[in-house]
């Protein structure tokens, strides 16, 4: 029995690049999704980062519901932060919201270390090396009897870019063909599988296109790649109603802003002096090639190396001299008593401080164009609700909008400069994340048209009217019914019901699966 329903996630996939490449002739699977479906602009939440995004789009939730902010994220009543993982998740994802229907759930972020399900999950994304990822156990091993691991994995630059890129169009092809499998092996009747290769490409390539260099078609080929890929599931597939969405977009990245030395410069925090870490430099000096290869050999000092990575990214403040501060994804947060450790901050002072801040950072130009980084900056209040509102942060600078990336490690510098080289891989990125991706469907159930923007969290409950499935009527997100075919809804109208349970959660990773998650987070330059 083949799938009714695939959820394809093109990770970071744009209209901007798609169209033109469409309009050429270059991607005949999307094309020929869109001209016979439904397509619509997809706005992501904030912030627009991968792990976030995709719990977002199969939680239906905002982050303040589900509790997800973050690859990683301050720990609760802590300044050093932490991993998140599939435990930190407080409410139910798409494949737990459904009763019987069998599930093949590839490679979503947020989904390590595997939960139980009806079908079979692979949490690859996430799982640091060795690691159990597969659900039921066994299908790893069946995986890796049939093609090699880091092909159906998330992969980093372990050597360059052209080799890269390379390793990208292979493990799109051999992930085409596993998902096939695996379908079949585990009787699947959904499949959800998200694709990073689109995301890594546009990160490190997107400087190159337009030019002369051999490079310069590297983001076009994955898209065609990725188009490939998706015509082969479509093929083995034909009567499934397909959805192709990304977590959210990309464009040029036009600098980077050292928020913590902006903050400096006004007298709202100081930074302390802090003692380079020799083995940590040394450590990130060698190779990725390496690197990788030293994890095996000296796997103690390689754990105590990399694991630095996490620990250093808040930023060196000297917390007793500090206002506000700068988190990890474009996150703002005063140094409140009785809520921060060192809090300097008290409960009168804050709205009047954070209203600051908003006027301040709202005007804060780039020098060099005189245009503002942040399209804007926002109140938790105004984007954030549910049960982990609690820890969302007190402002959410919406620098993807205007081309900019915060930088939240950085020590004393100019506040806007150029895209600087990550230590991972000595490469800097030359294209970030947008607030927009892709919403492309087609299938039996799904009817044609176009609107001008759906939303994210409207991915898990239109994915729940398409599976027949109950709804429950506290989701932020709500079914795209002009998405869906007008007769076939007629006769199977959406059904809502009460707010669904919570997600049961709990536990951290442990120091070596964190040291790793945190090496691969920063060879693919998320983490500075």
């Amino acid at each position: 029995m083949a799938p009714r329903l695939v959820v394809l996630g093109w990770d970071s996939a744009t209209f901007d690049v798609a169209d033109p490449l469409m309009a050429a002739g270059r991607l005949p699977t999307l094309s020929a999704l869109a001209s016979r479906g439904y397509r619509a602009s997809l706005r992501s939440t904030w912030p627009p980062m991968t792990d976030c995004a995709w719990t977002s789009a199969f939680t239906g939730r905002n982050p303040g519901a589900h509790g997800i902010f973050g690859s990683w994220y301050r720990a609760p009543g802590a300044y050093a932060p932490r991993l998140f993982s599939s435990r930190d998740r407080l409410t139910p994802a798409l494949w737990e919201l459904t009763q019987g229907v069998r599930w093949l759930v590839w490679n979503v972020p947020m989904t390590f270390p595997p939960t139980p399900v009806e079908g079979a999950m692979v949490a690859g994304y996430g799982a640091p090396p060795g690691a159990r990822f597969c659900q039921p156990e066994d299908l790893r091993g069946e995986l890796a009897a049939r093609w090699p691991l880091d092909d159906l994995l998330d992969r980093a630059p372990h050597g360059t870019l052209e080799r890269f890129l390379s390793d990208l169009k292979r493990g799109l092809e051999r992930q085409a063909e596993a998902l096939v499998w695996a379908a079949s092996r585990s009787g699947a009747d959904a499949v959800i599988a998200v694709w990073p290769h689109i995301d890594r490409a546009q990160h490190f390539l997107w400087r190159f296109r337009g030019t002369s260099h051999s490079l310069s078609g590297g983001v076009d080929a994955i898209y065609e790649a990725m188009d490939r890929a998706t015509g082969a599931l479509l093929r083995a597939w034909p009567d499934a109603d397909v959805l192709v969405v990304s977590d959210h977009g990309a464009g040029p990245l036009r600098g980077d802003v050292n928020l913590g030395a902006w903050l400096v410069s006004g007298g709202r925090a100081a930074y302390r002096h802090t003692r380079r870490r020799p083995l940590l430099v040394a450590a990130w000096a060698l190779p990725p090639a390496l690197r990788r290869a030293a994890r095996g050999i000296a796997p103690g000092l390689a754990r105590r190396a990399f694991g630095a990575t996490l620990a250093g990214q808040l930023g060196p403040f000297e917390w007793s001299r500090t206002l506000a501060f700068a988190g990890f994804h474009g996150d703002l947060w005063i140094n409140l008593k009785e809520r921060e450790q060192q809090g300097t901050v008290t409960a009168a002072r804050f709205p009047a401080l954070r209203s600051e801040l908003v006027e301040e950072l709202g005007a804060l130009e780039d020098p060099r164009t005189g245009e503002r980084v942040f399209a804007a900056v926002m109140n938790k209040e105004e984007i954030y609700s549910g049960a982990a509102a609690g820890i969302a942060p007190d402002l959410m600078l919406d620098s993807w909008s205007a081309g900019y990336r915060v930088a939240p490690g950085r020590g004393p510098s100019e506040v806007v400069i150029d895209p600087a080289p990550l230590a991972g891989v000595n490469e800097p990125w030359s294209s970030d994340h947008r607030p927009h991706g892709i919403f492309v469907a087609a299938g039996p159930r799904l009817g044609t048209g176009t609107a001008s923007e759906l939303n994210l969290y409207d991915v898990c409950p239109t994915a729940l009217a398409l599976l027949e499935q109950h709804v429950p009527d506290d989701l932020d997100g709500k079914v795209a019914r002009a998405a869906l075919d007008e007769g076939w809804l007629e006769r199977h109208p959406i059904v809502e019901v009460p707010a669904s349970i919570n997600h049961a959660g709990g536990g951290d990773y442990s120091d070596e699966e964190a040291a790793a998650v945190a090496a691969h987070l920063r060879e693919l330059g998320y983490i500075e």
